[in-house]
């Protein structure tokens, strides 16, 4: 094993005195461990996104914007099975060792400097001959006790957490139930309604790891808490619930239907951790159902679309912060809080960046959660939909500006040839528009930014030198429509389609459209299925690519979702009411969301479809935009520097550089972090839906990013893994 030699350089030098400056509160011996991974930051990246407040910065600058261009790959590894939806994981490097997940979610370390396999650990041995679940993962979490001795390495597959030695690959089976957490335990719900899927690692603060996890957006859903458990042990130890309990704080701030589950809540992309304070933060995305309608959920819904801080040890709430009142937009807060320190005028502020799909960008006081900037409660549209209660104001911060268009109009519309300019300009018409937090209607509204964004779960990288925040958009609308549907009806006269057409209605409509006519070019019209009866509950039970698991269907519903899915004949799935009319509960509708795109599958409005942000974080203002990829059909038109969707986020570092990948044309590039001008620029072989790592082992420094394709931009999948950095 080649141990890591660090290299003097005056400016980490300088940037370690200030950061041991300001952290020279006691806060105990349960802290060494991870004080000394936080130092070890100028080589390692030892945690997602690269530090506990997720800045995704290097202080590292041997390689810099004098010399960029000469970057070349240094090594490539292969994990061997390329797959939907590919691999989103940052990768971790601790003590020569790089940690990072395949598709089917197996924990595999390499060595740093050269590429080489040094263990896989296999997470599905324990489904037998079941088919191994694959999914969406964005990485692991290191682990090491007080002494340095137990080193290990958290892997989250699903509804679950392994214990896997740091060194071997060997499974911990003291840890937890043999080896691994069941994360189906310790709720509200007993284990078998549970629905949870961990896409983003948990953090640890002290001896105790903390999780949240994906749930389904549907009815139905898992309530979104979150959960600390001893590191060491895998005991449970606390729970806050998202969705208040009955004399909990915010139960007063939802009005609940009698027998209707509602989940969500959850905090899908991540922790960050606040070692000084003891304290550890989170996002929330929307109740379930997620958009766009929720009139059996009334009100403001806390602790939904909100900030959040708990005391990491007991799980207590020390403040939270509301971005969006009542949800019907699916405007989650993607990426987990920034914790940054910004300095002005030679005075420090702890602060609190939390970035949204809408673009806005809310700067909160670590301290209190109260606003830096002047946020307004903005008086925004009603809904014209019978049974919804939108909220009447929304937060807006005056600063940071925002960062991408938030409403559509006919001169927005896209103009990239007259064809196109002529095809969406016919939708336009059909369609109604608006200011942002227009809520939907039965005719079909056009929203900006549509639900991918605004910025993605890649979230903002910060310069602590520059007090500069680099961050990726997405330009992209939708159009929300709801369909009413019978507000009740007999279960038992009800036939096997017509029960599998309620079940499609609430959990797929979003994405697959009413009637299965789809949402290309991402989710497929599933009209006319080919797939055999087992197959189809196989992919309802484990997803497959983008789609998630419904492992909430079981049973008869299973079979009454493949009557339905299998059946053509539309008159057969046509529900009929009872005579009962239940006025205690809101109409039902079916939601669609498609994409609103031009005859080829790209946005509707005119480019930039995507964009890379700098933004000043002391005045709020943005430095400077540049488009951020390309599509390559457009390009062999003549047609350059759109933009595009991106997914992943930014790595910045002291070599005035930020590294970018996340684009349909597959390439990384490094953008001057001064004036946004590309330096440097990689053609991968497959696109990197993920944030890049830097580090440096034996005096050299490295840039690396997993190239897994696939994902929301649904380009071919790979199965890369790519460094680079300067030659000798």
């Amino acid at each position: 094993m080649k141990k890591i030699r660090i290299v003097w350089q005056p400016a980490l030098y300088l940037s370690g005195l200030l950061w041991f400056v300001a952290c020279t509160t006691k806060i105990g011996d349960k802290q060494h461990a991870s004080i000394k991974n936080r130092l070890n930051n100028f080589t390692d990246w030892g945690i997602y996104k690269g530090d506990l407040g997720s800045s995704q910065y290097s202080s590292l600058d041997q390689i810099n914007a004098g010399n960029v261009d000469k970057l070349e790959k240094v090594w490539e590894y292969k994990h061997g099975k390329p797959m939907g939806p590919g691999m989103y994981a940052n990768p971790i490097i601790i003590d020569g060792l790089l940690y990072f997940t395949t598709p089917e979610v197996n924990a595999v370390a390499l060595d740093a400097a050269t590429g080489e396999e040094a263990w896989v650990f296999v997470s599905n041995e324990h489904k037998g001959d079941e088919k191994p679940f694959s999914g969406r993962n964005r990485g692991l979490t290191y682990w090491e006790d007080s002494e340095g001795n137990n080193k290990r390495i958290l892997n989250f597959v699903k509804d679950r957490v392994y214990a896997i030695d740091a060194k071997t690959g060997e499974l911990i089976k003291s840890f937890g139930e043999n080896g691994f957490i069941d994360l189906r335990k310790h709720m509200i719900l007993p284990p078998e309604a549970v629905d949870i899927e961990m896409t983003s690692p948990g953090i640890v603060y002290g001896n105790t790891l903390i999780v949240g996890g994906r749930v389904q957006e549907g009815t139905g859903a898992t309530p979104g808490d979150i959960r600390g458990y001893d590191v060491l042990t895998g005991a449970y130890k606390w729970i806050f619930n998202t969705i208040p309990l009955r004399g909990q704080l915010g139960y007063d701030t939802w009005e609940f239907e009698e027998d209707e589950p509602i989940g969500g809540a959850n905090p899908w992309g991540g922790f960050t951790v606040d070692e000084k304070r003891g304290w550890v933060f989170f996002a929330t995305g929307s109740a379930a159902p997620d958009f766009i309608y929720g009139g059996m959920r009334k009100g403001a819904n806390l602790f939904a679309n909100c900030v959040v801080a708990l005391d990491a040890n007991t799980g207590k709430l020390v403040w939270h912060y509301q971005t969006l009142h009542h949800d019907i937009f699916d405007y989650d807060a993607p990426p987990a809080p920034m914790l940054v320190t910004v300095n002005n005028n030679g005075e420090s502020s702890d602060i609190v960046i939390q970035l949204t799909k809408q673009g806005l960008t809310f700067v909160l006081d670590s301290d209190t959660g109260k606003p830096i900037f002047p946020v307004v409660e903005m008086p925004v549209a009603v809904s014209k939909v019978p049974g919804e209660a939108a909220w009447p104001t929304q937060p807006i911060p005056l600063l940071p500006r925002v960062l991408n268009r938030t409403t559509v109009l006919e001169s927005d519309l896209s103009n990239i040839d007259p064809e196109t300019h002529a095809y969406v300009l016919a939708i336009f018409r059909k369609h109604e528009t608006g200011p942002q937090y227009t809520p939907a209607s039965t005719a079909g509204v056009i929203t900006m930014p549509g639900h991918q964004g605004g910025v993605e779960w890649g979230g903002g990288a910060f310069d602590p030198v520059k007090n500069v925040m680099f961050v990726n958009v997405n330009e992209a609308p939708t159009i929300h429509k709801l369909t009413p549907l019978t507000n009740d009806f007999d279960l038992a006269t009800a036939t096997p389609i017509q029960r599998g057409a309620m079940l499609y209605n609430t959990n797929c409509t979003a994405c697959h459209g009413l009637d299965k006519v789809g949402n290309p070019p991402l989710f497929p019209a599933l009209k006319q299925l080919k797939l055999s009866s087992d197959s189809i509950k196989s992919i309802l039970n484990s997803g497959r690519g983008m789609m998630p698991s419904f492992s909430h269907i079981t049973g008869t519903e299973l079979d009454d979702m493949v009557a339905y899915l299998k059946n053509e004949d539309p008159l057969a799935a046509q529900i009929q009411g009872n005579s009962s009319d239940d006025s205690s509960r809101a109409p039902r509708y079916a939601n669609s969301t498609p994409f609103f795109v031009d005859q080829h599958g790209y946005p509707a409005i005119a480019p930039p479809w995507g964009t890379l942000n700098a933004v000043d974080m002391i005045s709020g203002e943005i430095l400077w935009k540049v488009p951020l990829g390309e599509y390559p059909e457009l390009v062999a038109k003549g047609i350059r520097n759109t933009g595009s969707k991106s997914f992943g986020g930014p790595a910045a570092t002291a070599g005035n550089l930020v590294f970018m990948a996340g684009t349909p044309d597959e390439k990384i590039r490094a953008f001057d972090s001064r004036s946004g001008l590309v330096l440097w620029e990689y053609q991968l072989p497959a696109a990197g839906y993920a944030s890049p790592s830097v580090y440096m082992i034996n005096g050299k420094q490295y840039i690396v990013i997993a190239a897994g394709g696939g994902g929301k931009n649904g380009t071919k999948v790979g199965d890369s893994v790519i460094a680079f950095a300067l030659p000798d």
